[in-house]
């Protein structure tokens, strides 16, 4: 058995002293000395009978106990966490230890824990946030571009590159007489959209002209850049110019597209899916707000772990999102003169409020009693087999594999958390159109 003791330090920070008896004391030395004689050759002795003495003159007394210390506390100190019920943030710091054969051996570990939240206010709030109004302009604009995407392309002989054409060039980028080989490209495909930084310069081109111009790498978006600051020179061949052709609005149109009697059972469907996003991203805001607010109210500290392991989430996500554009993190600190730490903090005023509004969410769902049945598992899994076009004992196959049930629970928790929260606080929607939309909302 195990005799723990807790101390807490200071905020968030404990330390646990655990005594291991003498007895799993003893048979973890002879468990290491019988591995050893099998492991370890010394001239002059069979392996596997090598004297004990011998052994520990060989492998020398300091070295013996680190590994055995090191194997004992690896082994007793998830047992001592579960029986103390304490919740480590962070990797533990070994202070004290006294590991001697035929004695009991005591340790004591210091790490930060999650906080206690004392009791706080998460009720009787009021959000006052924008909802985008969904009318006749909204639908129509959603349905021009569900025309767009169903439009077919044609080639346009001697045609003159225009806004909205698809494109395909020999694009050739240089900085100061240097050809890049990354940024140029022999085969490029584009479609000129309005506002193009980089292709605007080329409408109106003709078919097989070749145009030159330089382009400012200067804009916010592109600090990243190793030619942040400077100009690059664009040498563009036009090889060939096609545009869309927009098919006929009308119900044979619609029951292409799926499932739809007509067009304005297409128009309905995108009304209902229109109105559903705005109700939901409305939702979304006075959730934030109300967050916001208890967050305000209630001033805790979190464990600085925690905090770490969070800007550690972000900056893993925003690589992923920057090496899709042939860029890396490395490569933005070497532009910038930034060095690894000074960026971290950048991050931290954000992470903290994202730990702390998870600390939050997951002590109301706690003193609610709220939680994920197995009933609501199953229809969310069924639900999403619907969507994913896939079996539903397949998706279950698929998330068992991958630990996946743990994140779709956490997400159903969170969703139930949330529509507790709107339910318990007043919430006021200011209805503005799309255009309107974010006006004015500071103020309100």
């Amino acid at each position: 058995m195990l005799k723990t003791q807790v101390q807490e330090l200071e905020a968030n920070k404990v330390a646990l002293t655990v005594e291991v008896e003498k007895d799993k004391v003893n048979a973890a030395y002879a468990s290491f000395f019988t591995r050893a004689a099998r492991s370890v050759k010394i001239p002059g002795f069979r392996q596997g009978k090598i004297p004990k003495a011998v052994l520990a003159k060989f492998i020398g007394p300091d070295s013996v106990r680190e590994q055995i210390e090191e194997e004992l506390v690896q082994e007793v100190y998830p047992q001592a966490i579960k029986e103390t019920k304490l919740h480590p943030v962070s990797r533990f710091e070994l202070e004290e230890s006294n590991l001697k054969e035929n004695e009991p051996f005591t340790f004591k570990a210091v790490f930060e824990v999650r906080p206690k939240l004392s009791d706080f206010n998460y009720k009787g709030y009021t959000a006052q946030v924008q909802r985008e109004i969904i009318d006749e302009d909204s639908v129509k604009k959603v349905l021009g571009q569900v025309r767009e995407q169903q439009s077919k392309t044609e080639t346009v002989e001697n045609g003159i590159l225009d806004i909205g054409d698809y494109f395909s060039a020999n694009v050739e980028v240089s900085h100061a007489g240097e050809i890049d080989s990354e940024l140029s490209d022999e085969k490029a495909a584009h479609k000129l959209a309005d506002n193009d930084k980089i292709f605007g310069h080329c409408k109106g081109m003709k078919v097989g002209e070749t145009r030159t111009y330089q382009v400012a790498v200067e804009g916010e978006e592109e600090k990243n850049s190793k030619y942040f600051g400077k100009t690059l020179d664009y040498k563009v061949v036009l090889n060939r110019v096609s545009r869309p052709t927009l098919p006929e609005l009308n119900d044979e149109f619609a029951r292409q597209l799926g499932e739809f009697e007509n067009l304005a059972a297409l128009e309905a469907k995108i009304r209902e899916d229109l109105e559903e996003r705005s109700k939901y991203d409305a939702e979304e805001r006075a959730f934030d707000e109300v967050l916001n607010k208890i967050i305000a109210d209630y001033q805790f500290d979190v464990p600085e772990a925690m905090v770490q392991s969070t800007i550690d989430f972000f900056i893993q996500g925003l690589d992923r999102r920057w090496r899709q554009f042939g860029t890396t993190i490395q490569d933005y600190l070497r532009n910038s003169g930034k060095d690894v730490n000074e960026f971290r903090e950048t991050f931290r005023e954000r992470a903290v409020r994202q730990t702390k509004t998870m600390l939050l969410i997951d002590a109301i769902g706690n003193k609610e009693s709220i939680d994920v049945t197995d009933a609501d598992y199953r229809e969310e899994i069924e639900k999403r087999a619907k969507e994913y076009n896939m079996p539903v004992d397949k998706l279950l196959s698929n998330l068992a594999e991958s630990d996946g049930e743990e994140n779709v629970r956490f997400s159903l928790r969170s969703q139930k958390i949330r529509d507790f929260l709107l339910k318990n606080n007043q919430v006021n929607y200011d209805m503005v159109k799309e255009a309107d939309f974010n006006k004015g909302e500071t103020e309100a």
